[in-house]
């Protein structure tokens, strides 16, 4: 159950026991774990790296577009991503062991955002840490935001880390004109 072991300091402030950190391995990932390592030091935290690995969508093809991929190949394939998946996520946490953190990994396969909230309920997370990508306009529109989902559903706090270098621009701002 989300919270249990939290403390209250004062304030409302809250300590923290276990917090997942979602990982796409992106810059932006590595920037939310910055923040989920300061976190987990901080309260003397358990940090569980979680992953989630979307399942390949089978294609089909016509035969005028040529031989589609074979199930087998496919299978092999997605085997390949979670398993190169699940080494980054030993070296990670070897990482953060080494440094004197308490963690642990989770690879999860789904659709990410119902996976970051099952796997925080599951393990009784007390935050999720995740960084944001940044998409706006008709990109944010079509793909939507894990880290939005998240947000709206799941049962414990989450703090969401957007990387400094990206700027916010609104979907209805123009370009500049090209100079002549």
């Amino acid at each position: 159950m989300p919270g249990e072991g939290v403390r209250r300091y004062g304030c409302g402030v809250r300590s923290f026991s276990k917090v997942i950190v979602a990982t796409d391995f992106s810059e932006d990932s590595a920037r939310a774990l910055e923040y989920g390592e300061t976190l987990a030091r901080a309260f003397s935290a358990e940090i569980i790296l979680l992953h989630v690995d979307q399942p390949l969508s089978p294609v089909m093809f016509t035969p005028d577009l040529g031989a589609g991929m074979e199930i087998g190949a496919m299978s092999q394939l997605a085997e390949e991503q979670r398993l190169a998946a699940q080494r980054e996520l030993d070296r990670i946490v070897a990482r953060l062991r080494e440094s004197g953190i308490k963690a642990r990994s989770l690879l999860r396969v789904g659709a990410p955002f119902v996976e970051i909230i099952n796997a925080a309920q599951s393990e009784g997370a007390d935050l999720i840490v995740l960084g944001t990508h940044g998409r706006s306009g008709l990109s944010h529109v079509l793909l939507g935001s894990v880290a939005e989902r998240v947000v709206q559903k799941a049962g414990c706090p989450v703090l969401t880390v957007r990387h400094p270098g990206r700027k916010f621009k609104h979907p209805l701002d123009k370009e500049p004109a090209e100079r002549k």
